[in-house]
């Protein structure tokens, strides 16, 4: 071989290796991991930039847009103490009515009130005895939810398809995580961040970070026709392998939904989607 046929391989192969070796450390940074979840005071803040990404979970999976869907106001309720790109990070999640996502934390600001105090949203156990002997309080039966003011609460999630939903599945207990949590689901998909066939593991880890124990969760992910109204809801189930009978058999357990209906629209799940999650109870 002359000297310029091994001076040209030399410096392929040479090429080649600093390639090889300069790619690794960007791959390496690339990664993103929680490192652990903390409780936060839940309260309302101020957003202060309103190009800030949002996203759809505490390990930053994926964008759903940014702030400036979500309002001047958020309230925020949980964080992530992430590594992003080689740093150590903090992420809060946070909701406004039925939304939720995550985003960094130095762009969500206190509110001061008049007190020099920020004000907290107070739980949903606060002042939970309603009219006629209901409740809105958590850990209730459907049977005994004051639904109606449930629905007219932005905070709790619950909208009249996924009420009725839950009512299918009689002396099962109604739950605010697990409806924050089928919540999430659902506004994941809004930006096609999660596909709502999404794995059991995956709707489980989003249920761990409303603090709530997945093991042995049934989630029921049904599809019902036109006109989706209350009649298709049960066709559905019914088709789906859950009449009457088999509802039944989860007296006791906990419970959160979220229905399509034919009004949502837009970027919204398919109209008649329904996602039911059934958690037991020790």
């Amino acid at each position: 071989m002359n000297l310029k046929k091994q001076l040209g391989l030399s410096l392929v192969i040479g090429g080649g290796l600093l390639l090889g070796l300069s790619a690794t450390p960007a791959n390496a940074q690339a990664r993103t991991y929680v490192r652990y979840y903390e409780n936060i005071p839940n309260k309302t803040v101020s957003v202060t930039n309103k190009n800030a990404y949002v996203y759809n979970n505490g390990r930053l999976s994926r964008k759903m847009g940014t702030m400036r869907y979500y309002g001047s106001k958020v309230e925020e309720y949980y964080a992530a103490h992430v590594t992003k790109n080689g740093k150590t990070s903090v992420y809060y999640k946070f909701r406004v009515g039925h939304r939720t996502g995550w985003v960094w934390h130095g762009y969500l600001k206190s509110i001061a009130s008049s007190t020099g105090t920020t004000p907290t949203i107070p739980t949903s156990g606060a002042n939970t005895q309603t009219t006629g002997g209901k409740s809105i309080a958590p850990s209730t039966t459907v049977e005994n939810v004051d639904w109606n003011a449930l629905e007219k609460d932005p905070r709790s999630g619950i909208d009249a398809g996924g009420a009725y939903l839950m009512q299918l599945f009689p002396h099962t207990i109604y739950s605010s995580q697990i409806t924050r949590a089928a919540n999430d689901v659902f506004d994941s998909g809004y930006s096609d961040a999660v596909d709502f066939d999404d794995s059991t593991q995956s709707i489980q880890e989003t249920l761990g970070e409303e603090h709530v124990n997945g093991n042995g969760a049934v989630i029921i992910r049904v599809d019902a026709d036109a006109p989706y109204d209350h009649v298709a809801m049960e066709q559905a189930l019914e088709k789906a392998g859950y009449g009457a009978t088999a509802r039944a058999k989860y007296t006791g357990w906990s419970i959160g939904a979220q229905y399509a209906g034919a009004e949502l629209g837009g970027e919204a799940p398919e109209p008649g989607y329904m996602l039911i999650i059934l958690v037991p109870n020790p």
